[in-house]
């Protein structure tokens, strides 16, 4: 059965907080409500307690006050002789109880937070190295959820932990789920996440762009020098050659010039 947290908490801290001094008393007064699924079976109760002795109980169900004791049987025949308090308990379980309880449910049973879902890379690795990748779900709410992990579209269920739900303190929660595998390039890693607040499964793939351009930027470094120590090694050739060739133009006599 549900309860509705507020009172039990606010009944709770009264009884901690109120503890009677030596030489006086404390007369407290609690609201309960208690309810199931169906918020049209709710129970409201209504007990005053005097130095943390339960004097007289009012019960929804019965329609009037319960004493305990002699001066709770005497309080209880004179709160039921009350009209205007019987009639105030009656309505009470319509302003109190089912008002918060629909607030309640709104705002918690009935709250859906869709989870932001990121799959990264824990430690730098290379293709054919072991490594281990970290699947995120964070401020879903509630807090049930299922994350399954795909390679290639099949399921894996080795070499996977994860950690409990979180609760992030905002109303909202958090899971870790961790995949220790060996990198395959071309290989498509998938986090599935479900939750009742999609409509269908999550799918989040594994970015392997930073793994690749990576891999692209290396080769590309290698092609570069090549190319550089070609170019160098054509230049210094030509050189060597054109020096050794002694390609140098040869002076020849103008015919028009005057012979001495």
């Amino acid at each position: 059965m549900c309860r509705y947290f507020l009172y039990k908490l606010t009944a709770a801290a009264a009884l901690f907080l109120c503890t009677p001094p030596a030489d006086g008393y404390v007369h407290q007064m609690m609201y309960d409500c208690e309810y199931g699924e169906d918020i049209s079976d709710m129970l409201f109760l209504v007990k005053n307690v005097y130095n943390q002795e339960l004097l007289t109980l009012y019960d929804s169900r019965v329609g009037k006050y319960v004493g305990f004791g002699e001066l709770g049987m005497k309080n209880a025949d004179h709160y039921n002789s009350q009209g205007w308090k019987m009639w105030l308990r009656r309505i009470q379980v319509e302003t109190v109880c089912r008002y918060n309880a629909r607030l309640f449910m709104k705002s918690t049973l009935d709250r859906k937070v869709p989870p932001v879902v990121r799959v990264r890379q824990t430690e730098p690795a290379d293709y054919g190295e072991r490594s281990m990748l970290e699947c995120s779900v964070w401020g879903f709410f509630p807090q049930e959820v299922w994350v399954t992990w795909l390679r290639d579209g099949v399921e894996v269920t080795t070499d996977v932990t994860s950690t409990d739900v979180l609760a992030n303190g905002d109303w909202s929660f958090q899971l870790h789920s961790y995949l220790e595998l060996i990198l395959r390039k071309g290989e498509r890693v998938t986090c599935r996440v479900d939750h009742s607040s999609l409509e269908r499964s999550l799918d989040v793939d594994w970015d392997t762009y930073p793994l690749d351009s990576k891999r692209l930027k290396m080769t590309a470094g290698i092609v570069c020098f090549f190319m550089g120590f070609t170019v160098a090694t054509g230049g210094a050739a030509y050189y060597w050659w054109k020096k050794k060739s002694d390609f140098s133009p040869v002076r020849r006599e103008d015919p028009t010039s005057e012979q001495l």
